[in-house]
Formats: C-alpha cells, structure tokens, sequence
C-alpha cells in the first residue's frame, strides 16, 4: 500500500520540485539589470487617465503630484473620471489642476465601464496623444515617472507596466502583505 502512495507523491514532488527552480533561476538572474541608455529629451506626449470613484481623501495628492513630473507641462494632460461619485472628488481634482470628465450611469458601473467610456472621449479629441497613462486615485508617481516613459517609447516599446510599489508597507500586516506582493511580482515578472 506504501509503494502506491510514493508513486503519487514522487511525481508530485518533482513538479513542486521544478517549479521552485524556476521561481528560484527567475529570481537570481533578475537581480542583475542590464545598463539602460537614458533618452533625456522629453518628445512624447501622454494622456494620463486617474479613474476616481468617491476619493476626494486622495485624489488632490495625486493630481498634485502629477503637476510636478520632470517633464515638460506642455506634453501631458491629467484627466480624472469622476465615476459615479456622489462626494467632492471632482471638484477636488479640478482645482487641484485636472481636466475632470464626471460620468453617472446605474447601469454600467465600476472602473472597466468608466475607462471604455473615457477612452472613447479622448481618441474622439482633435488632440492626440502618443500614450496613455492609467493611475487609480490613491497611486503616487515617481517625479522622473514620464521620464523613463518617453525612453521606453522611444526606443520602441508599445506596452509598459511600471513598478508597483507600497505606500505604507511597516503601518499592519495587511499592507506589509500587499508590499511582500509587489516586490516579488515586481522582481520576478517584470
């Protein structure tokens, strides 16, 4: 009776075997980043979209922040979706300096409905952008964030995930636990 448990659990343990190499190779050699040449001249510009849902306790941080990039004030424009929100996000965000487009509908509700509906508007614009950038209202951005942007683009890339970071990760365990979570998908897969 032994020898047909060993022969469920040896196989088993080759493949949790396997996958630990793996996770364990991808994890050694994405320590060591290859050197990138910096393209410092600022030539793309971006729309970047911040999808609000009742957060006035954070979206005026975020707008501010994003009106202190190192990056030229003329190539990007901050929209804000005030979706279905029903306390002082939007005015918020507009004097805070962000382009506010308020959306209310009971139907079609949540962020994946106010972002098709917001990227409708803005390809719908005379003005064009050569990316798109998609924050939620609680995100912070590194100053050079646009920066590293336009070098990624330029050298042809149409596709970027920035890194994902924690605000607060030595405040509990539920955010220490969201910050362990980052930086290992953060390590591994990007």
């Amino acid at each position: 009776m032994n020898y047909i448990f060993d022969y469920i659990m040896i196989p088993m343990q080759l493949i949790i075997v396997f996958f630990t190499l793996y996770y364990f190779f991808l994890a050694f050699f994405g320590i060591v980043k290859k050197h990138e040449e910096k393209i410092t001249t600022p030539k793309n510009t971006f729309a970047i979209i911040v999808a609000a849902h009742n957060e006035e306790q954070v979206i005026g941080q975020l707008v501010e922040n994003l009106h202190v990039l190192n990056y030229p004030r003329d190539l990007y424009d901050i929209y804000v979706i005030a979706d279905n929100c029903k306390d002082k996000t939007a005015q918020i965000a507009k004097n805070a300096g962000a382009i506010v487009n308020e959306r209310f509908s009971l139907e079609q509700k949540g962020k994946g409905y106010a972002m098709e509906w917001m990227f409708e508007k803005l390809f719908a614009q005379k003005k064009q952008y050569d990316a798109v950038v998609v924050f939620d209202a609680d995100n912070l951005v590194d100053t050079n964030f646009l920066l590293e942007m336009n070098n990624r683009l330029c050298k042809g890339e149409k596709v970027i995930q920035g890194y994902l970071d924690a605000k607060n990760p030595n405040d509990t365990w539920i955010s220490a636990t969201f910050a362990i979570s980052f930086w290992v998908v953060n390590h591994i897969w990007h």
